[in-house]
């Protein structure tokens, strides 16, 4: 992994902004009309409701989604109650699958919505969409007017002057605040692991050499070894071709399972699961820059992520390398 910062910083309020200020102002305007509910509003701007020409309920079908949120025709008419044309039928942010998968009833609203004789994961997990819930907020706003878009003399406002908007930040906020969560890498337990007691230097030499395989990357004949990864991230987003963007996810991927695979010395355990939460990590930030069309605002708190991943990713090379030295 290249360890080279992002060219350019990321300024997560104003990209953001700058990414919804035509649908915000459009909806703006239609509210202020008179030519649109509120509520249909809330629909336009989280973009969650399919038209009904397209949305064709089927309960008969037990695998249709129509609206693809996680949860089937058949669960959402006859079970939940909830509309299988729109995926967000209670408004907060979640799709209904999220909810129900979480024990919270997709009907309704937060609080005091959690699933009758279920054990609701607490604290509630993020929306999958990240970009579709700061809408939700930023919508929620809009109707009770504690933003405008508008000055009083009809001119648009800029980014920063709409960060001013108390409002506004608070929404942001609540969106961003649990990245760590977002990134948070996948669990693994010491049973998943092939654990050694031989910390001999040959066993050692043995093990960095494994490491050394693991680290070899499928792509690096395909994809230029001079283009760093922040490269790689930021010419898939302006030129809107993934294809090195995935192939070297899918390199960091096979990198995780061949880690996982190594048998590791008993003193180099916890450095080795440091590792692996760091890749982890990392196959999150490459997944997340890939969906950028369809969660912009986790793509940019990827970004974000990856610096501090190169940070970790140096403190890491420097306490293996400590460990080594003790070790020959």
């Amino acid at each position: 992994m290249n360890q080279k910062k992002l060219p350019r910083k990321i300024n997560i309020l104003a990209a953001i902004l700058i990414l919804l200020v035509g649908v915000f102002i459009g909806g703006y305007l239609v509210l202020k009309s008179g030519k649109i509910s509120a509520g249909e509003l809330s629909d336009i701007l989280s973009g969650q409701s399919i038209s009904p020409s397209i949305c064709q309920p089927d309960v008969n079908d037990s695998a249709k989604d129509s609206d693809n949120d996680g949860l089937k025709d058949w669960q959402e008419i006859q079970l939940y109650k909830t509309d299988p044309c729109k995926q967000d039928s209670d408004g907060d942010g979640y799709f209904d699958g999220e909810e129900a998968a979480s024990g919270y009833d997709p009907a309704k609203k937060a609080p005091g919505d959690e699933l009758p004789g279920t054990m609701p994961k607490s604290p509630r997990p993020l929306p999958n969409n990240l970009t579709i819930a700061l809408q939700q907020k930023l919508s929620e706003q809009l109707r009770q007017d504690k933003i405008s878009p508008i000055d009083a003399s009809g001119n648009l406002l800029s980014s920063q002057e709409l960060e001013q908007f108390p409002g506004v930040q608070q929404a942001v906020w609540e969106v961003t605040q649990h990245k760590d969560q977002i990134f948070a890498p996948e669990p693994i337990n010491d049973s998943e692991l092939k654990i050694s007691n031989d910390n001999r230097p040959s066993a050692i030499a043995l093990y960095t050499k494994k490491i050394g395989e693991a680290l070899t990357r499928q792509s690096s004949k395909i994809i230029d070894s001079e283009k760093t990864e922040a490269q790689v991230f930021l010419e898939a987003v302006q030129n809107n071709n993934f294809s090195e963007l995935n192939l070297a996810l899918a390199d960091h991927q096979n990198i995780y399972q061949k880690f996982k695979e190594v048998t590791v010395p008993s003193d180099f355990l916890e450095l080795h699961k440091q590792q692996l939460n760091i890749l982890s990590s990392l196959i999150i930030v490459y997944q997340s820059i890939a969906n950028v069309q369809a969660d912009p605002l986790k793509a940019t708190l990827a970004l974000q992520q990856y610096l501090e991943i190169l940070s970790q990713m140096i403190g890491w090379g420097q306490k293996f390398q400590t460990t080594i030295q003790t070790h020959s």
